[in-house]
């Protein structure tokens, strides 16, 4: 093979270096190509070596993929070199020609929309500066060419155990985990932006938007924006360097420059081997599993993260409480993969990644199969995570034929807004995703703050629809206050708008009477649960309850002679959010007693001194206690009032009489 005596004579080169003085060597000619198959044999063995783009598959009129299987026939897009063609004459494919060498792409500084490597790290600093409590910055080590690779890691750390064990044991951290991981190939760079899109998101939506608030105060999110720097910066200075795929470690082969490198997602550690060995092909493994730097980065965070919790084997499955979600960005193709990715047979728990899967894809507008129903891989990364960790791993390919490798910048949003969705889905359900989206889903969630005569209130309605998730009958559904359902928070019960609960998609609606609430800003989360049990993850809305009121102490205590009078001081506060209008009064009383002011006007956080003053009577005739009950009552709402014990104690000379006779 052409292809082959080249790398062979060009392994000369000593290991790790390149030629004295050598300067990038012009680009090879290569050419974008159609290629028809005939089998999926023919298309694993197309896929093992050549840089294949994308996958059309020729089916007979309204028929549809079955399972995982690949298409039986059809078409791949890829990149080729002169020697490619010469390999595949050989092997009696036919070939059709796209785009001619001449023509290359737009990339960085041409596409403005596109940030270098610098400018992506240059913005990572600036927000974990901004936002001290939500993120926290971290290095994981280093490229081949010396490059940090970050990983953002976003939660409240003041709503609970946050952080996971050091990188060297197992995570214990006690919020589920969603890792986001980008630019594992270095030409993809929609890839890099839309994780910096997901990450601003959820930045400027804390505090904001009630869903992205509560993710991050009870799930914990790693976002790795590039896993493969080197081969981002081979992208940003158009050609030679346009199409990188590979990192840049040239020990195994320089191959003229261009070339030369190891395919990180075919150089993992679980089941690797069997992609190509030729280090001059774009899907070269590498020399052994987890040979690249790079590769043993994201390995070992991924350990660091997440427990091993599948038995070995491949056919154990990972118990279905499982927590923790892993997604990695790729482009392009339109597709939402999950492992196995080396087999065509299911893994052990492909009814919950497939279900999951599909719900991504419900809302990216995806095509969602197992990975090898695409074309046969090994060494990926996803198919580690789940086949090392038992952890639900996902690929999402970003965009479409018409996108290609560099979107133009108009697509940007497009592109990134549904799969910002799609991303928020699999954050929401990272606590249980083997089960959670297999129950419906909870939107348009509205909580108001009212006022009833029973008291303080929280109206609420949802709408809950299983139709993208089995499309069962809505069986039930439920509000939380602040504190949600896997906190052993308290249950309100919503009902059907329409009275009966009997369709996949119900208007739901409640009346939460609350005892006790503070006032200010509360969360309240929604789910709903369909015919066959299972409840699906929570949607939530902020509801501000405006009243608030507070009297201290609850209890006073005082003591004087006859004829003399006791005062009391007691501070009443508006808590609430609006201004209010208070009315004191007291219960009955066996000695005079006057309280100051009976009506008092108050702005929110503002208070006033109540003075209560109690005479005792000059002739104490066997009473010597009086009890009485000061309440603090707001106008605007009846049922909010605070209360205050008032005891006071009348002194007979006969109590001091010890005294005086000591003196004596």
């Amino acid at each position: 093979m052409l292809l082959g005596l080249i790398c062979v004579v060009l392994l000369a080169v000593p290991a790790g270096a390149e030629p004295v003085g050598a300067e990038p060597a012009a680009a090879e000619a290569v050419d974008i190509v159609w290629i028809t198959f005939e089998s999926p044999a023919e298309l694993a063995s197309l896929a093992q070596v050549l840089d294949v783009w994308e996958v059309q598959d020729t089916l007979p009129a309204g028929a549809e993929p079955v399972g995982s299987q690949p298409p039986g026939a059809g078409r791949l897009k890829a990149l080729v070199s002169d020697a490619d063609r010469v390999w595949l004459a050989g092997r009696g494919f036919e070939v059709e020609t796209v785009a001619p060498a001449a023509v290359t792409p737009s990339t960085i500084p041409s596409t403005s929309c596109y940030r270098t490597i610098d400018e992506l790290y240059a913005q990572l600093p600036v927000w974990a500066l901004d936002y001290p409590t939500l993120t926290e910055l971290r290095s994981l080590g280093t490229s081949y060419e010396g490059r940090p690779i970050y990983a953002l890691r976003l939660t409240n750390e003041a709503t609970g155990p946050a952080k996971a064990a050091e990188a060297t044991k197992v995570a214990e951290a006690a919020k589920p985990i969603f890792f986001l991981m980008a630019n594992i190939h270095g030409r993809e760079l929609i890839t890099p932006e839309m994780a910096m899109v997901f990450i601003e998101h959820l930045l400027t939506g804390y505090g904001v938007d009630a869903d992205v608030t509560w993710l991050l105060d009870h799930h914990l999110i790693e976002v790795m924006v590039s896993a493969n720097p080197d081969g981002h910066v081979r992208n940003e200075a158009g050609q030679p360097w346009a199409y990188w795929r590979k990192n840049a470690n040239p020990t195994y082969g320089y191959c003229g420059g261009l070339s030369y490198g190891i395919d990180l997602n075919r150089n993992s550690g679980f089941l690797w081997g069997g992609a190509s060995t030729d280090p001059c092909y774009p899907l070269y493994q590498g020399p052994s599993p987890v040979s690249e730097v790079e590769t043993q980065v994201v390995e070992t965070f991924l350990h660091s993260l997440f427990p091993d919790e599948r038995p070995d084997g491949l056919t154990t499955r990972a118990p279905e409480s499982k927590p923790g979600v892993f997604i990695t960005l790729h482009s392009y193709g339109d597709l939402v993969l999950w492992p196995w990715g080396h087999t065509y047979t299911p893994s052990p728990n492909s009814a919950g990644l497939s279900q999951l899967g599909r719900k991504m894809a419900s809302y990216n507008g995806y095509a969602a199969k197992q990975a090898s129903g695409l074309y046969p891989t090994t060494g990926t990364t996803d198919d580690f995570a789940y086949g090392e960790l038992g952890v639900a791993s996902y690929t999402f390919e970003i965009g479409s034929s018409n996108d290609g490798f560099y979107p133009p910048c108009y697509r940007l949003d497009a592109l990134t807004q549904p799969n910002l969705d799609a991303l928020l889905y699999a954050a929401k359900v990272a606590r249980v995703p083997y089960q959670l989206p297999a129950g419906p889903d909870a939107a348009d969630v509205v909580a108001l703050s009212v006022v009833s005569g029973a008291g303080q209130a929280v109206s609420v309605t949802a709408l809950i629809d299983d139709r993208g998730n089995g499309g069962q009958d809505i069986a039930a559904a439920e509000a939380y206050i602040d504190v949600p359902p896997w906190d052993g928070g308290q249950s309100y019960p919503l009902d059907a708008v329409d009275g009966l609960f009997d369709a996949a998609h119900e208007v739901v609606s409640g009346t939460l009477l609350l005892d006790t609430i503070s006032p200010g800003r509360h969360l309240v989360f929604v789910r709903g649960q369909d015919a066959e049990g299972a409840w699906g993850p929570v949607s939530a809305d902020f509801v501000t309850v405006a009243y608030g009121l507070d009297l201290a102490p609850v209890l006073h205590v005082g003591a004087a002679r006859p004829g003399e009078v006791v005062t009391y001081a007691l501070a009443l506060t508006n808590t609430g959010t609006l201004s209010q209008t208070f009315t004191l009064t007291h219960t009955h009383a066996l000695w005079p007693v006057s309280l100051v002011p009976t009506i008092t006007h108050q702005t929110p956080g503002s208070g006033t001194v109540v003075t209560a003053s109690v005479t005792i009577p000059s002739g104490l005739a066997g009473v010597t206690r009086d009890v009485f009950t000061v309440t603090a009552r707001a106008d605007e709402a009846p049922w909010l009032l605070r209360e205050a014990r008032i005891e006071t104690h009348g002194l007979w000379v006969s109590v001091f009489l010890p005294s005086v006779m000591r003196v004596h």
